[in-house]
């Protein structure tokens, strides 16, 4: 029997080979389960092109309709009618006789109210606007009230500086002109940047989802399972090729809904209400995001086959996992709260909400190598913990040979 270096390296070979044997066994048995290729193609090639291109053109529609539309207002006492009176004849707003102004608005038949407050200071009389916060129609309102009242306080002011012999242009030491700088390339990136961290977590876990449950608990009630294990294989090599088939229908989800998400985006983007929108990703930035997605997927689908292989039953099995979404899509909609900073330095860590961080500053071109680094490293290390965990649930299972 060799010894020494040539046989670790015998050793080493062997057990690859063993690896990749039952790799391509599962992939095989995956390949012909018609619920991993839907999952893993189909369904994100589908609903990526509706994300991104079909939910903001609705959402932005909804808005402008919410913006043309004239606000409907109540008004109580003569000061407030008289605003509402000259809103409506400029077309912003439409006046509502209401018996209960403040119940209308909170059962949504107006969406402000105006009322008189009864104090003034000289000419000036003061006025309350009441809104509902909970309803953006309510809170576009309050900023077509204040239009109002800024376009009638500047019409009296040019009056009184007119009468005194001078223009408003002559008193106003500043003006202010609005310029919107971001490219098309920079908007298709924060576009971007609002959908993928989200749904690159999901197909991961949906990717990889029938081919966990096939190669776990799947083989187990099959009763495969245990003569697989008294094979001659090592039970590292077991679950090192059980992992690799259900990383691979993880890692064809993420490409497919990259690819599905770009693609689309690039094609419609002009269509898009918020002005022309076009994909520019680097070759720095595909390398980053797929470093970050390889290391995602790779602790979901170690944790996926984990719970499947803990699991005695199907059902099991199916209601761990659905703990395991909620683990996956809490962080990463955290993630999207974060403001353009950088959370504090613990967050580089925290397994998912890394990752979204990541893809956003990657996606925004604003990258951060450290916060890149720590979260890829962090997650794979996880995933070798989560994979070590799974070998020590298989050795109670049959005795190793």
């Amino acid at each position: 029997m060799p010894t020494g270096p040539s046989a670790a390296a015998s050793r080493r070979w062997a057990w690859a080979r063993a690896a990749r044997a039952v790799a391509a066994k599962e992939l095989l048995e995956a390949r012909r389960d018609r619920r991993t290729l839907v999952a893993a193609v189909l369904l994100p090639a589908v609903t990526m092109p509706l994300v991104v291109l079909a939910m903001p053109l609705l959402l932005q529609r909804q808005q402008q309709a919410v913006r043309d539309r004239p606000a409907r207002v109540a008004a109580v006492g003569p000061g407030a009618q008289a605003l509402a009176a000259a809103g409506q004849a400029a077309g912003r707003l439409r006046l509502v006789d209401a018996a209960d102004a403040r119940q209308a608005l909170l059962v949504g038949l107006v969406d402000a109210v105006v009322e008189d407050t009864g104090e003034a200071t000289g000419r000036s009389r003061r006025l309350a606007l009441l809104f509902d916060g909970s309803r953006p129609a309510s809170a576009a309102a309050v900023e077509k009230v204040l239009a109002v009242t800024a376009r009638i306080a500047q019409h009296e002011l040019e009056d009184a500086l007119r009468a005194r012999g001078t223009t408003v242009t002559e008193v106003l030491s500043i003006s202010m002109d609005a310029r919107d700088i971001a490219s098309p390339e920079r908007m298709g990136g924060a576009l971007l940047a609002t959908v993928l961290p989200f749904f690159v977590a999901v197909w991961a876990l949906l990717g990889g989802q029938y081919a966990a449950l096939d190669v776990g608990v799947g083989e187990r009630e099959r009763g495969s399972l245990e003569a697989l294990l008294v094979t001659p294989p090592a039970r590292t090599a077991l679950v090192a090729g059980k992992f690799l088939a259900v990383l691979g229908p993880a890692l064809l989800a993420l490409g497919v809904m990259l690819t599905a998400a770009t693609v689309s985006l690039a094609a419609g983007g002009r269509w898009l209400p918020t002005g022309p929108v076009r994909i520019a990703l680097g070759p720095g930035q595909i390398a980053q995001i797929g470093t970050v997605g390889l290391a995602l997927a790779a602790l979901l689908s170690a944790g996926q086959l984990a719970v499947s292989l803990v699991a005695r039953t199907l059902r099991e099995a199916q209601q761990a996992f659905a703990g395991l979404y909620l683990a996956v899509a809490i962080p990463s909609m955290a993630a999207a709260m974060v403001d353009e900073g950088l959370p504090g330095q613990l967050g580089a860590v925290i397994p998912v909400f890394n990752a979204a961080v990541a893809f956003r500053h990657i996606l925004l071109g604003t990258p951060q190598p450290v916060w890149f680094a720590a979260t890829a490293g962090s997650l794979l290390a996880l995933a070798g913990l989560v994979l070590l965990w799974g070998t020590t649930a298989l050795q109670t299972d049959a005795p190793n040979r």
